[in-house]
């Protein structure tokens, strides 16, 4: 009898261990808006190390708000957590889920006006952040955290929650509960694959608010979207996945890519684009299989050549300029380029100033001034975006400047062959070297809304 009243009272004592902080009730909601920019709760000043925090959510009318932990009285330490599913907003990396300055999150997972399940986990030296079951964040706090400034107080500690109103219209928040983890006793062993902070330009164009997307990622070589989720977590790049369409390639048809689109939309949660290959894509692919992607980039690449035979300028094998036509061959690559750029319906001209290997080795002397100005004269008027392109480190800084001079958005682009890539100091480089500020990178969330 007495084993038996020893283990009841064992079982409620390790229940309440672990029980939430806060009720579950579905009756209550609280919210937060311009009127009520706090949530007033004494149980937020409870002093949290180790923890996992549940709650619905719902943002109306582009209500926006941030999840603090480990913060204080005066909110200005800690870690936080974006509450935001609003499309409009210029900041438009920072969405739901994000880790805001170390960890933004690019991809919308939640929508305006639905509920949805945030969950947060600390234990030890992670961060973990769950949207509607979906693992979006993933990061370890290195034992040297880079941190600028501003934000010099951002490090795992101890210490209350808040939740702020920042903008829009309000934030709704039910069935809130907060569970106590027991302390980890590896964090040490933890910090091992962490990313050493100090040497990386990722966190660092995080903590000055840059969107960080990798515009121009491909499922080749055995990369797969598992890997490339977890990949993107763990390097903090936000991906988004193109797959090749065009009458050369294994999507060439629109029933292909609307099964694509389909499949990925439900087992993954990337931005999904296509990347359209040939001068014939945009009729095999009309406007309303092309506008369920967010965005469509080509590149001029394929053309037919001086002798009218089809060639892509990347295998050498097809490609024909003899000795003596590489001004001829030339021109016909910058006349692609403006017919491309003037006449085919994509958002961004991709893999730019590209040439065939046989003219690379002098591509200084190909790309003369006047040229150069043709290409930036037609990309100006087309109102295409300009990639960035990380793999061929295409175009110059010099071109670069002159169209962001004249207004044009950019994107990057790794154009991967397989899952060796996501290094993105070659953006980093680009985006000192030629002063880029957010508003120069191309919204991708802007232009699928106005398809």
């Amino acid at each position: 009898m007495k084993f038996r009243l020893l283990l009841t009272v064992l079982f409620f004592t390790m229940l309440s261990a672990f029980s939430p902080i806060f009720g579950e009730s579905k009756d209550t909601c609280a919210e937060v808006s311009k009127d009520s920019p706090t949530l007033n709760d004494s149980r937020f000043d409870k002093v949290f190390k180790d923890f996992i925090f549940t709650a619905r959510v719902r943002t109306l009318d582009a209500g926006k708000a941030v999840l603090k932990f480990h913060t204080d009285k005066d909110g200005k330490r800690g870690y936080m957590v974006a509450i935001d599913n609003d499309i409009d907003n210029p900041q438009w990396w920072r969405a739901s889920g994000s880790l805001l300055y170390v960890r933004n999150v690019v991809n919308k997972f939640a929508k305006d006006k639905e509920w949805f399940n945030l969950k947060v986990k600390v234990h030890g030296a992670q961060i973990c952040v769950w949207i509607n079951d979906t693992l979006i964040v993933e990061y370890i706090e290195p034992a040297a955290p880079y941190r600028e400034i501003a934000h010099k107080q951002m490090l795992l500690s101890s210490g209350n929650f808040a939740l702020n109103y920042v903008g829009g219209g309000k934030v709704q928040i039910q069935d809130l509960a907060i569970h106590k983890l027991p302390a980890r006793a590896d964090s040490d062993n933890q910090r091992f694959n962490a990313i050493d902070e100090q040497k990386d330009c990722v966190i660092k164009l995080h903590q000055r608010d840059f969107p960080v997307l990798d515009f121009h990622v491909h499922l080749k070589g055995g990369f797969t979207p598992d890997w490339a989720f977890a990949k993107s977590r763990k390097i903090g790049v936000n991906f988004a996945i193109a797959p090749n369409c065009g009458k050369d390639f294994e999507l060439n048809e629109e029933k292909k890519a609307l099964d694509f689109i389909k499949y990925e939309r439900q087992n993954y949660p990337f931005i999904i684009c296509m990347q359209a290959e040939g001068r014939e894509w945009y009729k095999l692919f009309g406007a309303n299989v092309r506008n369920k992607f967010e965005y469509v980039f080509t590149d001029a690449m394929t053309f037919n050549d001086l002798k009218g035979k089809r060639t892509h300028i990347w295998r050498d094998n097809e490609v024909d300029c003899p000795k003596g036509s590489e001004e001829a061959y030339m021109d016909l690559i910058v006349d692609t380029i403006c017919q491309v750029l003037a006449n085919e319906p994509a958002d961004i001209y991709a893999n730019p100033m590209r040439l065939p290997n046989i003219l690379k080795k002098d591509a200084a002397k190909y790309w003369t001034a006047t040229r150069r100005q043709k290409v930036l004269d037609a990309l100006v008027a087309s109102g295409k975006v300009l990639e960035i392109n990380m793999l061929t480190a295409l175009p110059d800084n010099d071109f670069i400047k002159a169209a962001k001079a004249r207004g044009v958005k950019f994107s990057f682009g790794s154009n991967n062959k397989d899952e060796n890539f996501g290094n993105f100091e070659a953006a980093a480089s680009v985006i000192e070297a030629c002063n880029l500020v957010p508003s120069d990178i191309f919204n991708p969330q802007k232009a699928y809304k106005s398809k």
